[in-house]
């Protein structure tokens, strides 16, 4: 494992590059590993990142903590931007195509746990450097927003909120302190879903919990989220193969039945594979070795079989 820096424009990315456990004799297939929402590249991304480095797979792997959070560079801090996570997977691919020995520009694929999910299914509308796409407990974090955990509230809930982060906007430009939301929630009920609490246990016990991943994000970040689809035109330009790793208890598996709807529409073909492991929730893949392992096991099986 070797920490770098990764250019984009005005910002550093901070990175890890794990290279493959045995060096093929010709580049072989390489791997950006997207983290999700709130998170940063030391968790779940730098399991996932170590484990496809290594046999059967051998790919060479980055991932790295998204701008304006971990740490990476960018201003304002603990912003969560979308457009700017997506940008982030290019100019991964600049690095890996442009910096790094043993990696041929044709074998690249993209990994997205949770919100890293939808932005690696974005990445890959725009960018066709991008051979292969694997999500794993995917969530659109735009519709996570606007619809919830399970996909079952009112958009229109969220009016209040636009309204909300224009008062604070109004307030910063007289000189308020910026106002900051939770990710996962610091303390729940006993309706709150059961990803959640799970959630709070990751981020917020030793079980996963890291001093750069500090569970804030700006309330500047709700418009950006809100107004945003990961899933826009992806039955029109998403051409790559697609895999959707997810659990049968994972209140989230309808963000992977969502996007094999829309591909649909593209003559009918929908998700390439679509992963339903047993038991599992969504943030058992995240640390479980045991789901971890079968995520890992797709992963490696279909960038093998997608990435000629």
């Amino acid at each position: 494992m070797t920490s770098i820096k990764i250019p984009k424009g005005s910002i550093e990315l901070a990175g890890l590059l794990f290279a493959p456990s045995s060096i093929p004799s010709s580049p072989g297939i390489s791997v950006v590993i997207v983290h999700p929402g709130g998170g940063v590249k030391e968790q779940t991304a730098k399991v996932y990142a170590e484990a496809l480095s290594q046999p059967p797979n051998n790919y060479t792997t980055i991932c790295y903590d998204a701008s304006y959070q971990g740490a990476s560079g960018g201003e304002p801090h603990f912003l969560e931007d979308p457009s700017a996570r997506v940008s982030d997977i290019s100019a991964v691919i600049d690095y890996l195509t442009s910096s790094v020995p043993h990696v041929d520009a044709s074998k690249i694929g993209v990994v997205g746990i949770c919100a890293g999910g939808g932005y690696a299914v974005a990445a890959a509308k725009g960018d066709y450097r991008i051979k292969s796409v694997c999500t794993v407990s995917m969530v659109n974090i735009g519709d996570s927003f606007r619809l919830g955990w399970e996909g079952k509230d009112s958009v229109l809930n969220h009016i209040s909120t636009l309204q909300t982060a224009a008062d604070e906007r109004a307030a910063k430009i007289k000189g308020a302190e910026p106002q900051y939301a939770p990710y996962v929630p610091a303390r729940y009920e006993e309706k709150t879903p059961y990803d959640l609490k799970q959630g709070s246990e990751y981020y917020l016990t030793p079980r996963g919990q890291h001093p750069n991943a500090q569970n804030k994000m700006l309330v500047s970040s709700f418009p950006l989220i809100l107004t945003w689809d990961a899933f826009a035109l992806a039955d029109i330009f998403l051409k790559q193969p697609v895999c959707c790793v997810f659990g049968s208890k994972a209140g989230s598996k309808w963000h992977s039945d969502r996007l094999d709807e829309i591909l649909k529409l593209n003559a009918g073909k929908g998700v390439d594979r679509m992963v339903e492991v047993e038991e599992a929730t969504h943030m058992d893949f995240y640390d479980r070795e045991k789901f971890v392992g079968k995520a890992v096991e797709e992963v490696g099986a279909f960038m093998r079989e997608m990435i000629i």
